[in-house]
């Protein structure tokens, strides 16, 4: 079976705890009403791509899930989770804004202020948590039958990370040369699947 395909990774919608600027992680909260309103029209946006998705998979968490479900009804699929999808884990900063961050947490906070990737609140770091989600990625590729693309739905951080994790792998092609994006809610990406990367192990 091959991987080449397209993979689409897709930004749950936001949250309440997204709007008032706190650390989720991998807490939980849900959706927010406009969370549900970015996830209807990504998923209006989806079921228009030819071909359809093969397959839908996200986060067991519920802000993922809950966009991951709403995509699957319009494109006429049942979406499995895999908790390696999961956000970085932020530890003790779960929950909490910069400010209250800033101040639990001063040396981690200045550090990763400064661009370290820390493992914050005894938490993972975005490297780590981009190396589990890219093999996640991985096994549902090779077990995804059909030519549509993949769609995978996790979290900012964690996609982040698999995306340059991949890329460093060799397994997805194309972008600019830069920094991985960091997608804002509601917003997704379509990445080429290299058909000479078979061989790839996350």
């Amino acid at each position: 079976m091959s991987l080449d395909r397209h993979l689409v990774l897709v930004r749950h919608g936001r949250t309440a705890w997204n709007a008032d600027g706190r650390f989720q992680g991998q807490a939980d909260p849900p959706l927010d009403a406009y969370g549900w309103e970015q996830a209807a029209r990504t998923a209006a946006a989806l079921a228009a791509l030819w071909p359809r998705p093969a397959a839908i998979v996200s986060s067991d968490l519920r802000r993922a899930h809950q966009t991951a479900v709403v995509i699957g009804a319009a494109c006429g699929l049942v979406p499995a989770t895999d908790p390696d999808l999961r956000e970085v884990a932020l530890g003790a900063w779960e929950g909490l804004g910069r400010a209250e961050a800033a101040q639990r947490f001063p040396a981690e906070y200045a550090a990763w202020t400064a661009g370290a990737d820390v493992r914050r609140g005894g938490g993972e770091t975005q490297a780590e948590a981009g190396a589990r989600v890219a093999a996640a990625l991985v096994r549902c590729l090779w077990r995804t039958r059909g030519d549509g693309p993949v769609v995978a739905v996790a979290h900012g951080l964690a996609l982040q990370g698999a995306i340059g994790r991949l890329a460093a792998g060799g397994l997805v092609a194309g972008g600019n040369g830069g920094p991985p994006p960091h997608l804002g809610n509601g917003e997704w990406i379509v990445l080429a699947v290299r058909r000479a990367a078979q061989g790839y192990a996350a």
